[in-house]
């Protein structure tokens, strides 16, 4: 049952990915129908998801994907470097979950981020330092105004996902979380 996942799981970093995407998988199987059907939770949802999508289409203009895909899986890229899902929480997790998207339940490459996979990440809701960061290749490689307008996405993506976090921890909290 859920009740036996502390509290400090749901929003902790401090245990094992296959443990906290359980934990997700179980929140989505108990409460996901519940959590897609709340007005709040539908609206910040679908406000997130075009964030995401839009973030998504500038990083593609950009050649962004391409930079960083073929860094992580040929150059062993540091960003999606094995440990980097350590930051990531159920709330998170399970965001990814209500967006349809399944978690893996092994990496696809050990030595990389568990979400991983061949062409890149393999889910839409990423951490907040997936997103963000900007290492010296690609700040060398790609045009300065595309980047400052991937920025300016970014700030969408990332407010647009933690006020749909946010809001998810609330309506847990008023199920007994």
């Amino acid at each position: 049952m859920i009740d036996k996942y502390p509290v400090r799981l749901l929003i902790g970093t401090g245990y094992p990915i296959l443990e906290k995407i359980r934990c997700a998988e179980r929140l989505f199987r108990v409460y996901g129908r519940e959590l897609l059907s709340d007005r709040t939770i539908q609206s910040l949802h679908e406000t997130y998801r075009q964030a995401i999508q839009q973030s998504w289409v500038q990083m593609k203009r950009i050649g962004l994907v391409a930079e960083c895909t073929d860094c992580a899986v040929n150059d062993g890229g540091s960003c999606c470097g094995r440990g980097i899902e350590d930051r990531f929480d159920v709330i998170l997790l399970l965001i990814n979950l209500l967006m349809g998207c399944s978690l893996p339940s092994s990496p696809w490459d050990e030595t990389g981020c568990w979400f991983l996979g061949e062409r890149g990440c393999g889910i839409p809701a990423r951490h907040v330092i997936c997103v963000n960061y900007i290492c010296k290749r690609l700040d060398s490689k790609l045009e300065k105004n595309g980047l400052r307008l991937l920025q300016e996405k970014i700030v969408c993506e990332t407010d647009a996902g933690f006020a749909l976090e946010e809001s998810i921890k609330k309506w847990l909290g008023n199920k007994g979380f």
